[in-house]
Protein backbone atom coordinates (compact mmCIF):
# COMPACT_ATOMS: atom_id res chain seq x y z
CA UNK A 1 0.00 0.00 0.00
CA UNK A 2 1.96 2.69 -1.25
CA UNK A 3 2.03 6.38 0.13
CA UNK A 4 -1.21 6.34 1.57
CA UNK A 5 -2.87 9.41 1.08
CA UNK A 6 -1.30 10.42 -2.27
CA UNK A 7 -4.05 10.28 -5.41
CA UNK A 8 -2.78 11.33 -8.46
CA UNK A 9 -5.48 13.69 -10.84
CA UNK A 10 -5.53 12.41 -14.85
CA UNK A 11 -7.91 12.98 -17.43
CA UNK A 12 -9.93 10.04 -18.61
CA UNK A 13 -11.46 10.59 -22.17
CA UNK A 14 -12.84 13.96 -21.17
CA UNK A 15 -13.89 12.96 -17.33
CA UNK A 16 -11.85 14.08 -14.78
CA UNK A 17 -10.78 11.42 -12.09
CA UNK A 18 -8.63 10.56 -9.43
CA UNK A 19 -6.09 7.92 -9.26
CA UNK A 20 -4.31 6.22 -6.61
CA UNK A 21 -2.34 3.02 -5.78
CA UNK A 22 -4.68 0.08 -4.90
CA UNK A 23 -5.07 -0.41 -1.11
CA UNK A 24 -7.29 -3.13 0.13
CA UNK A 25 -10.22 -5.98 -0.28
CA UNK A 26 -13.53 -4.33 0.19
CA UNK A 27 -16.57 -5.10 0.18
CA UNK A 28 -18.35 -8.94 1.28
CA UNK A 29 -14.62 -10.04 2.35
CA UNK A 30 -13.64 -12.80 4.48
CA UNK A 31 -10.15 -13.30 5.98
CA UNK A 32 -8.14 -15.50 3.93
CA UNK A 33 -6.87 -18.76 5.43
CA UNK A 34 -6.39 -20.25 1.72
CA UNK A 35 -3.91 -18.74 -0.26
CA UNK A 36 -0.74 -19.10 2.42
CA UNK A 37 1.49 -17.90 -1.02
CA UNK A 38 -0.10 -14.35 -0.32
CA UNK A 39 2.20 -12.00 2.47
CA UNK A 40 2.30 -8.46 3.54
CA UNK A 41 5.64 -6.83 2.54
CA UNK A 42 7.23 -3.50 3.92
CA UNK A 43 9.67 -1.73 2.07
CA UNK A 44 12.45 0.32 3.59
CA UNK A 45 14.75 2.79 2.56
CA UNK A 46 18.63 2.43 2.22
CA UNK A 47 19.26 3.57 6.02
CA UNK A 48 16.49 1.18 6.98
CA UNK A 49 13.80 3.21 7.18
CA UNK A 50 10.04 2.04 6.52
CA UNK A 51 8.81 3.74 3.42
CA UNK A 52 5.57 2.30 2.88
CA UNK A 53 3.62 -1.72 2.14
CA UNK A 54 2.17 -3.63 -0.54
CA UNK A 55 1.34 -7.16 -1.30
CA UNK A 56 2.85 -10.20 -2.91
CA UNK A 57 2.56 -13.55 -4.13
CA UNK A 58 4.85 -16.22 -3.92
CA UNK A 59 6.18 -18.20 -7.09
CA UNK A 60 8.12 -20.48 -5.40
CA UNK A 61 10.16 -20.27 -2.46
CA UNK A 62 12.09 -17.31 -2.89
CA UNK A 63 10.52 -15.24 -5.59
CA UNK A 64 7.55 -13.02 -4.64
CA UNK A 65 5.55 -11.17 -7.79
CA UNK A 66 4.32 -8.06 -6.60
CA UNK A 67 3.33 -4.39 -8.41
CA UNK A 68 6.34 -2.23 -9.98
CA UNK A 69 4.97 0.69 -7.86
CA UNK A 70 6.02 -1.13 -5.01
CA UNK A 71 9.73 -1.99 -5.92
CA UNK A 72 10.25 1.69 -6.88
CA UNK A 73 13.97 2.22 -6.40
CA UNK A 74 13.40 5.45 -7.94
CA UNK A 75 11.10 6.43 -4.72
CA UNK A 76 14.04 5.04 -2.65
CA UNK A 77 13.40 1.62 -1.97
CA UNK A 78 16.18 -0.63 -1.10
CA UNK A 79 14.92 -3.47 0.97
CA UNK A 80 12.21 -5.28 1.82
CA UNK A 81 10.65 -7.66 4.42
CA UNK A 82 7.89 -10.75 3.18
CA UNK A 83 5.45 -12.16 6.36
CA UNK A 84 3.78 -15.13 4.55
CA UNK A 85 0.97 -15.34 7.11
CA UNK A 86 -2.68 -14.43 7.64
CA UNK A 87 -2.62 -12.09 9.98
CA UNK A 88 0.43 -9.84 8.94
CA UNK A 89 0.77 -7.57 10.82
CA UNK A 90 -2.49 -7.13 12.70
CA UNK A 91 -1.37 -6.13 16.54
CA UNK A 92 0.51 -3.72 15.37
CA UNK A 93 0.10 -0.87 17.43
CA UNK A 94 -0.05 2.45 15.13
CA UNK A 95 -0.55 4.75 18.13
CA UNK A 96 2.47 4.02 20.33
CA UNK A 97 4.31 2.63 16.93
CA UNK A 98 4.84 -0.70 18.41
CA UNK A 99 5.41 -3.68 16.17
CA UNK A 100 3.36 -6.52 16.12
CA UNK A 101 4.73 -9.18 19.11
CA UNK A 102 4.08 -12.22 16.34
CA UNK A 103 5.50 -11.11 13.22
CA UNK A 104 7.17 -8.25 14.43
CA UNK A 105 5.29 -6.09 11.26
CA UNK A 106 6.41 -3.47 10.02
CA UNK A 107 10.24 -3.46 11.89
CA UNK A 108 11.72 -6.71 11.90
CA UNK A 109 11.34 -10.74 10.83
CA UNK A 110 10.78 -12.51 13.89
CA UNK A 111 10.31 -15.46 11.94
CA UNK A 112 8.65 -18.94 13.17
CA UNK A 113 6.99 -22.12 11.89
CA UNK A 114 2.96 -20.50 12.22
CA UNK A 115 4.51 -16.88 11.55
CA UNK A 116 6.49 -17.24 8.28
CA UNK A 117 8.79 -14.56 7.44
CA UNK A 118 11.89 -13.48 5.17
CA UNK A 119 13.96 -9.88 4.41
CA UNK A 120 14.89 -9.29 0.93
CA UNK A 121 18.11 -7.09 -0.10
CA UNK A 122 17.40 -7.69 -3.53
CA UNK A 123 14.48 -5.59 -5.71
CA UNK A 124 13.83 -5.62 -9.44
CA UNK A 125 11.36 -3.29 -11.46
CA UNK A 126 10.26 -4.78 -14.97
CA UNK A 127 10.06 -1.24 -15.96
CA UNK A 128 7.77 0.93 -13.74
CA UNK A 129 7.94 4.66 -15.25
CA UNK A 130 5.63 6.42 -12.86
CA UNK A 131 2.14 7.02 -12.30
CA UNK A 132 0.91 7.45 -15.86
CA UNK A 133 -1.89 4.62 -15.27
CA UNK A 134 -4.73 5.73 -17.95
CA UNK A 135 -2.30 7.58 -20.26
CA UNK A 136 -0.12 4.41 -20.83
CA UNK A 137 1.42 1.49 -20.42
CA UNK A 138 2.94 1.83 -17.02
CA UNK A 139 5.05 -1.66 -16.13
CA UNK A 140 3.67 -1.95 -12.98
CA UNK A 141 5.23 -5.75 -12.69
CA UNK A 142 8.05 -6.12 -9.88
CA UNK A 143 9.79 -8.69 -8.13
CA UNK A 144 11.25 -9.45 -4.42
CA UNK A 145 13.79 -11.82 -4.55
CA UNK A 146 14.22 -13.12 -0.75
CA UNK A 147 17.26 -13.94 1.34
CA UNK A 148 15.83 -17.99 2.40
CA UNK A 149 13.63 -19.63 1.13
CA UNK A 150 9.88 -19.84 2.81
CA UNK A 151 8.90 -23.57 2.23
CA UNK A 152 4.63 -23.78 1.75
CA UNK A 153 2.92 -26.82 0.12
CA UNK A 154 1.82 -24.81 -2.94
CA UNK A 155 2.56 -21.18 -4.69
CA UNK A 156 1.00 -19.25 -6.85
CA UNK A 157 1.42 -20.21 -10.88
CA UNK A 158 1.35 -17.51 -13.51
CA UNK A 159 -1.47 -17.86 -16.32
CA UNK A 160 -0.02 -18.78 -19.78
CA UNK A 161 0.71 -15.73 -22.88
CA UNK A 162 -2.86 -14.39 -23.78
CA UNK A 163 -4.61 -16.45 -21.61
CA UNK A 164 -6.87 -12.20 -20.71
CA UNK A 165 -7.67 -12.26 -24.36
CA UNK A 166 -9.63 -14.63 -24.16
CA UNK A 167 -11.58 -14.34 -20.67
CA UNK A 168 -15.18 -13.13 -20.78
CA UNK A 169 -16.62 -9.77 -19.30
CA UNK A 170 -17.91 -11.20 -15.56
CA UNK A 171 -15.55 -13.46 -15.11
CA UNK A 172 -14.89 -14.01 -11.50
CA UNK A 173 -11.62 -13.18 -10.02
CA UNK A 174 -10.67 -13.64 -6.40
CA UNK A 175 -8.91 -10.71 -4.91
CA UNK A 176 -6.93 -10.74 -1.93
CA UNK A 177 -4.58 -8.42 -0.03
CA UNK A 178 -3.66 -6.61 3.14
CA UNK A 179 -4.49 -3.32 4.26
CA UNK A 180 -7.17 -0.52 4.23
CA UNK A 181 -10.84 -1.95 4.03
CA UNK A 182 -13.29 0.85 4.40
CA UNK A 183 -12.96 4.19 3.25
CA UNK A 184 -15.91 6.11 4.71
CA UNK A 185 -16.66 7.70 7.28
CA UNK A 186 -13.03 6.76 8.42
CA UNK A 187 -10.15 4.50 7.65
CA UNK A 188 -10.36 0.77 8.57
CA UNK A 189 -7.26 -1.00 8.30
CA UNK A 190 -6.89 -4.73 9.37
CA UNK A 191 -3.58 -5.37 7.95
CA UNK A 192 -4.28 -9.12 7.75
CA UNK A 193 -5.15 -11.02 4.99
CA UNK A 194 -8.40 -10.71 3.17
CA UNK A 195 -10.38 -11.99 0.28
CA UNK A 196 -13.27 -11.56 -1.89
CA UNK A 197 -14.52 -12.58 -5.16
CA UNK A 198 -14.96 -9.74 -7.79
CA UNK A 199 -15.55 -10.00 -11.50
CA UNK A 200 -13.76 -8.48 -15.06
CA UNK A 201 -15.46 -5.47 -15.98
CA UNK A 202 -13.35 -5.02 -19.42
CA UNK A 203 -9.89 -6.21 -20.68
CA UNK A 204 -10.86 -3.93 -24.26
CA UNK A 205 -11.68 -0.80 -23.86
CA UNK A 206 -9.03 2.43 -24.47
CA UNK A 207 -7.60 1.83 -20.17
CA UNK A 208 -7.11 -1.49 -20.65
CA UNK A 209 -5.45 -1.07 -23.94
CA UNK A 210 -3.80 -4.67 -23.59
CA UNK A 211 -1.93 -4.02 -20.53
CA UNK A 212 -4.51 -3.81 -17.77
CA UNK A 213 -7.67 -5.92 -16.28
CA UNK A 214 -10.59 -3.37 -15.28
CA UNK A 215 -12.43 -4.96 -12.11
CA UNK A 216 -15.19 -4.38 -10.32
CA UNK A 217 -14.81 -2.15 -7.19
CA UNK A 218 -18.16 -1.81 -5.90
CA UNK A 219 -19.57 -4.80 -4.07
CA UNK A 220 -22.85 -6.54 -4.79
CA UNK A 221 -24.75 -9.74 -5.00
CA UNK A 222 -22.41 -10.87 -2.29
CA UNK A 223 -19.41 -10.18 -4.02
CA UNK A 224 -16.61 -8.51 -2.74
CA UNK A 225 -14.46 -5.48 -4.49
CA UNK A 226 -10.93 -4.76 -5.74
CA UNK A 227 -11.19 -1.36 -4.41
CA UNK A 228 -7.99 -0.22 -2.95
CA UNK A 229 -7.42 -4.62 -2.90
CA UNK A 230 -3.84 -3.87 -1.69
CA UNK A 231 -1.68 -3.28 -4.53
CA UNK A 232 0.80 -6.06 -6.25
CA UNK A 233 -1.78 -8.38 -4.45
CA UNK A 234 -2.78 -11.46 -6.89
CA UNK A 235 -5.81 -11.47 -9.23
CA UNK A 236 -6.56 -14.93 -9.21
CA UNK A 237 -8.19 -16.71 -12.34
CA UNK A 238 -11.94 -17.67 -10.17
CA UNK A 239 -10.98 -19.61 -7.15
CA UNK A 240 -7.46 -21.36 -8.39
CA UNK A 241 -3.85 -20.63 -7.65
CA UNK A 242 -3.39 -18.70 -11.22
CA UNK A 243 -2.54 -15.10 -11.43
CA UNK A 244 -4.21 -13.47 -14.61
CA UNK A 245 -2.62 -9.74 -13.11
CA UNK A 246 -1.63 -7.51 -9.94
CA UNK A 247 -3.92 -5.12 -8.48
CA UNK A 248 -1.99 -1.62 -9.89
CA UNK A 249 -4.60 0.95 -9.45
CA UNK A 250 -8.01 2.50 -8.66
CA UNK A 251 -9.74 5.74 -10.39
CA UNK A 252 -11.53 7.20 -7.21
CA UNK A 253 -10.38 7.26 -3.79
CA UNK A 254 -14.08 6.61 -2.58
CA UNK A 255 -14.26 3.72 -4.29
CA UNK A 256 -17.33 4.29 -6.46
CA UNK A 257 -15.27 3.99 -10.03
CA UNK A 258 -13.16 1.31 -11.39
CA UNK A 259 -10.00 -0.69 -10.44
CA UNK A 260 -7.67 -1.62 -12.72
CA UNK A 261 -4.66 -4.77 -12.53
CA UNK A 262 -1.74 -5.00 -14.44
CA UNK A 263 -1.25 -8.29 -16.78
CA UNK A 264 0.98 -10.96 -16.30
CA UNK A 265 -0.07 -12.77 -18.79
CA UNK A 266 1.39 -10.41 -21.75
CA UNK A 267 4.49 -12.30 -23.19
CA UNK A 268 7.51 -9.27 -22.56
CA UNK A 269 6.15 -9.77 -18.77
CA UNK A 270 6.00 -13.33 -18.41
CA UNK A 271 9.47 -13.54 -19.96
CA UNK A 272 11.02 -11.26 -17.99
CA UNK A 273 9.25 -12.44 -14.68
CA UNK A 274 10.94 -16.28 -15.92
CA UNK A 275 14.14 -15.19 -16.56
CA UNK A 276 14.30 -12.96 -13.22
CA UNK A 277 12.94 -15.66 -10.81
CA UNK A 278 15.16 -17.18 -8.40
CA UNK A 279 14.28 -20.86 -9.23
CA UNK A 280 11.04 -22.61 -11.10
CA UNK A 281 7.67 -20.64 -11.93
CA UNK A 282 4.87 -22.82 -12.93
CA UNK A 283 2.60 -21.39 -15.97
CA UNK A 284 -0.39 -22.88 -16.83
CA UNK A 285 -3.04 -22.36 -19.25
CA UNK A 286 -6.51 -21.61 -18.40
CA UNK A 287 -9.06 -23.84 -19.52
Amino acid sequence: MRKLLIVFAVMASVVAASVSPARAVTGNFTQDTVHDYVGLIAFYDADGNFLWRCTGSLLNETTVLTAGHCTDVKEGAASAIFWASQEGGSQYDAVNDVEDPRTGYPYECLNSPEYPCATASTLLEYGYIGNVYLHGNNADVGLVILDSPISLDRYASLAAEGSVDNLAVGTEVTVTGYGVSGEKPTVISYRERLMATAFIVSTHNANTAGFNIQLSTNPGKGRGGSCFGDSGGPILYDATDTILGVNSFVVNGQCAGVGFAYRTDQQDVLAWILENADGVVDVVEIP
